[in-house]
């Protein structure tokens, strides 16, 4: 097993289960990998609070709502396979038919106390809607989404997760080696894998397998190059761990591996400064928090609905204007008042007290807060292949200004419809409710998401950016898990899952917990079809 993340553990655990002798990888010195940063939730249809709730998840509208958000370009609901390819199609078969039972899995074996994915306990507040259309193909837009539970009952995180799934790692006897970097395959003369050769403290060493070698090593956010290479638009910076370079593409790619969907990823918006500053920044901007608020491009113009999720509201970065020849939402700008600073605070990407990030630029009237954007953009031009605001970026801020304050006192967003969407007023609890006991009261508008911007300053902006959860592309698998050739004959001995591999939902989030779930699920798939296949002599 090589890596620790979610989803080589699920298969470490899966594999052991069943008899199997294991033995994890780890590059990183600690255990957990990108997992352990995460949200920790992990998206499974037909799962088992569904079932005990009488929720019936029917296969069909499962598939017909992934195939439609990850290939709309090809979707067909009168063809058998949606209108995919065959074998995208029994990806998506594969999910559905063992998420469940990966769930059950760990339940059974006491690896994680699972309840539903939330910030407030059960009975409070509902289950987050998932983040496509919620009618028409997708029938159970609720209730898919799990996470990690701690022993006091309330919700858990990502570190919570794989703090319980280690100590069932623990207590199978199954040894985990940290830093050690798996650097190539061992293969016979069939190209058939028998096992790895991995370095450590710079030393080689090598590790056969009778059975099979599961790759679960996460994305390449973190090597410049393969981003610069396969990703066509911009991005600065990300939010898994550092070690995510993308080993297995070049390591699977020696052996004949087929690539595919390199040029996708799991989306997020960052704050510039801090993806500038770490080499991982320390969270997303999962919704950018508030209702006197927007975000414009660098012609101060809205682009989209701000409360959507985080990896659609990332994809407009990508935009490419023929016209201009430019990527115009390169760099956005989140701008607010004083009330959205004090009833927000806190709430990321907000400092607890106004001004208490270097990230966060303060006027103290609109042009003041132009001026300053400049300035900062100024400062940073030599890491942002220096990006500027437009000539009429003061013209247009104004105009977005007198627009959204009137869209905000009607109660109706005519441009993007902010708060006509289920996900966008639920949400709230999660990304942060007005603090009460402010000098602003507790009014709010006729739409919970919007409020008109305050007549005067101060006024505040945070510089966004396109970043990743991490990559999604890599080698192909089939429905077992096991890693392709470019001529579609299965690697006899190699399997894959998570982020490493070219991702079943394509260029989609399917809902929050949609990578780790399909991570754990193909771990969960790669463990069993390594078990079931023949023994190797090595």
């Amino acid at each position: 097993m090589v890596g620790s993340g979610a989803a080589a553990s699920v298969a470490a655990l899966a594999a052991a289960k069943d008899g199997a002798k294991v033995l994890m990888l780890e590059k990183a010195p600690v255990y957990g990998g990108t997992s352990a940063k995460s949200g920790g939730a992990f998206w499974v249809p037909n799962n088992f609070r569904l079932k005990e709730r009488g929720i019936e998840d029917p296969k069909a509208s499962l598939l017909a709502y992934c195939a439609a958000y990850s290939y709309p370009h090809l979707f067909d609901s009168n063809s058998p396979t949606l209108g995919l390819g065959e074998d995208v199609y029994k990806l998506l078969e594969a999910f559905y038919d063992n998420a469940s039972p990966m769930t059950d899995m760990l339940r059974e074996i006491k690896a994680a106390e699972i309840g539903r994915f939330h910030v407030l306990p059960d009975g409070q507040g509902t289950d987050l809607p998932d983040y496509g259309v919620l009618d028409g193909n997708n029938k159970v837009p609720r209730g898919r989404c799990l996470g990690p539970i701690k022993p006091d009952g309330s919700p858990g995180f990502g570190a919570e997760l794989m703090r319980q799934i280690k100590a069932r790692i623990d207590a199978y006897g199954i040894p985990l080696l940290t830093s050690h970097q798996v650097v190539r395959l061992v293969t016979d003369g069939d190209g058939a894998v028998l096992g790895v050769e991995a370095l450590n403290d710079g030393k080689e060493v090598s590790f056969g397998a009778r059975k099979g070698v599961i790759f679960a090593t996460g994305g390449f956010t973190y090597n410049r190059e393969m981003l610069n290479l396969h990703q066509t638009g911009p991005v600065y910076g990300g939010c898994g761990v550092p070690t995510n370079t993308g080993d297995f593409v070049s390591i699977a790619g020696a052996v004949g591996a087929k690539l595919g969907n390199m040029g996708s990823a799991w989306r997020a918006e960052i704050v510039l400064e801090e993806a500038l500053e770490y080499v991982s920044v320390p969270s997303d901007v999962w919704i950018p928090p508030g209702d006197s608020m927007f975000i414009v491009n660098r012609y101060g113009n809205r682009v989209f609905n701000e409360k959507r999720n985080y990896h659609d509201r990332a994809r407009v970065h990508q935009h490419y204007d023929p016209n201009r020849a430019e990527f115009p939402n390169q760099l956005t700008f989140f701008i607010y008042d004083q009330r959205n600073a004090d009833l927000f605070a806190g709430v990321h990407p907000l400092p607890n007290i106004p001004d208490g990030s270097s990230a966060v630029i303060v006027g103290e009237n609109w042009d003041a807060l132009v001026a300053g954007v400049e300035a900062r953009l100024a400062e940073l031009s030599d890491r942002t292949g220096n990006v500027k605001l437009a000539p009429t970026f003061r013209e247009g801020l104004a105009k977005t200004v007198s627009r959204f304050n009137a869209f905000a006192e009607a109660g109706k967003d005519e441009d993007f419809l902010r708060g006509d969407f289920a996900y966008d007023i639920e949400t709230r609890p999660v990304y942060g409710m007005p603090k009460q006991g402010t000098k602003w009261g507790d009014e709010l508008g006729k739409n919970l998401v919007l409020y008109p911007l305050q007549p005067k300053g101060p006024y505040y902006c945070i510089i966004l950016a396109a970043g990743t959860l991490d990559t999604n592309g890599g080698p192909v698998v089939d429905a077992n898990a096991q890693v392709l050739r470019y001529d579609g004959s299965p690697i006899s001995g190699l399997y894959g899952a998570g982020n490493c591999i070219a991702s079943p939902a394509h260029d989609a989030y399917w809902a929050a917990g949609a990578t780790l779930g399909a991570g754990m699920t193909f771990g969960y798939i790669a463990a069993r079809s390594a078990v079931a296949s023949p023994t190797r002599t090595l």
